[in-house]
């Protein structure tokens, strides 16, 4: 991997995680691509990524208003369970079936968003 190549993609996978646009897909495409990383060791790269591009956008848009902290409670409790659930899953599936599984759903939602008004 070469670092400028990494750094812009970082560059991008920033910009699009402070916008909410799924800068995970960006970086994990990348790393699993040109990167030669397995399905399960981009996603621990994508997951440490998030934490900092993460919590430098919530102080963003908090300090904007554009934080329901009621609902984003709601989801965090919601999601934890989902979490243990979906690693043990993931684990059971396999880095072959994970990776088509990702790519499917890449597809749908980039259909989805071709067609949508």
């Amino acid at each position: 991997m070469s670092w400028p190549v990494i750094i812009v993609v970082s560059l991008t996978s920033g910009l699009l995680g402070s916008l909410g646009m799924g800068a995970g897909a960006v970086l994990l495409l990348y790393l699993r691509v040109f990167g030669g990383a397995g399905q399960f060791e981009a996603q621990g790269i994508n997951l440490i990524f998030f934490l900092p591009i993460a919590a430098l956008s919530i102080v963003l848009h908090a300090r904007n208003g554009l934080v329901s902290w009621k609902a984003a409670g709601i989801c965090i409790l919601a999601g934890l369970p989902a979490v243990l659930l979906g690693v043990w899953l993931g684990g059971l599936a396999g880095d072959g079936l994970l990776s088509k599984l990702f790519a499917g759903l890449l597809l749908i939602i980039g259909v989805r968003e071709l067609f949508q008004k």
